[in-house]
């Protein structure tokens, strides 16, 4: 099976703050971690979608070259005008056509972004593994009021979304390692032993961390 790559593009500079990555992909989806972020999808034809936050991996063959413009947390929101839970995983219509237009909808005038949720993102990435409650407390939060507005935000729930980071940090620190050390990778990833890591993965990307490790190493 013939596994075709991800194109990376540059991110315009005065976008950076909104978006993290334009990419291109064809042909069959390569191994890869769920992505946690909003996405507008540029079709062949055009048309522009939103498709929501992932929490399991996506599989199968694109019929048509794809461009994606990758969101950060807020932009959908704040930028677009539409809640990031309003957008759902199999996408919704955007307005416009062409890549062109959807960078300049997201060049539109913004709305304050929400400092709480801010913080709350570089806590989770900083300590996946810990509890929501803290991340609440330090953000002077209940955790009923961080899920309502973390949800508008990032799509996802604060828990959801730190699974989703607990995966991407560890095949970090696994491809960091010439020989991965499972079990340590697993403590420093925020996950409570090695059998929960490889549950999360089995269940996000349908293989244990060392099988999908070898897989993406090997391009498919």
């Amino acid at each position: 099976m013939s596994v075709s790559p991800v194109h990376t593009h540059l991110v315009p500079a005065d976008l950076a703050d909104r978006v993290s990555r334009v990419w291109r992909r064809s042909g069959e989806l390569p191994p890869a971690l769920p992505q946690p972020s909003v996405d507008l999808l540029v079709f062949a034809d055009g048309s522009l979608w939103l498709a929501g936050p992932e929490t399991e991996a996506r599989t199968g063959r694109l019929t048509e070259p794809l461009t994606g413009v990758r969101l950060r947390p807020g932009t959908c929101a704040s930028v677009l005008g539409i809640a990031a839970d309003e957008v759902p995983l199999a996408g919704m219509p955007f307005p416009g056509s062409g890549l062109d237009a959807g960078l300049r909808a997201l060049r539109a005038p913004a709305r304050p972004a929400d400092p709480a949720i801010g913080q709350v993102l570089d806590a989770i990435r900083a300590a996946p593994g810990a509890p929501v409650s803290r991340h609440a407390a330090a953000a002077g939060l209940s955790e009923r009021q961080l899920r309502r507005r973390f949800l508008v935000a990032v799509g996802l729930s604060p828990k959801a979304y730190a699974r989703v980071v607990r995966l991407h940090r560890a095949m970090a620190l696994a491809r960091s390692s010439s020989v991965p050390d499972w079990a340590e990778i697993a403590v420093r990833s925020g996950f409570y032993d090695q059998p929960h890591m490889i549950a999360e993965f089995r269940r996000a990307v349908g293989a244990s961390c060392v099988r999908f490790f070898q897989a993406a190493a090997a391009g498919g």
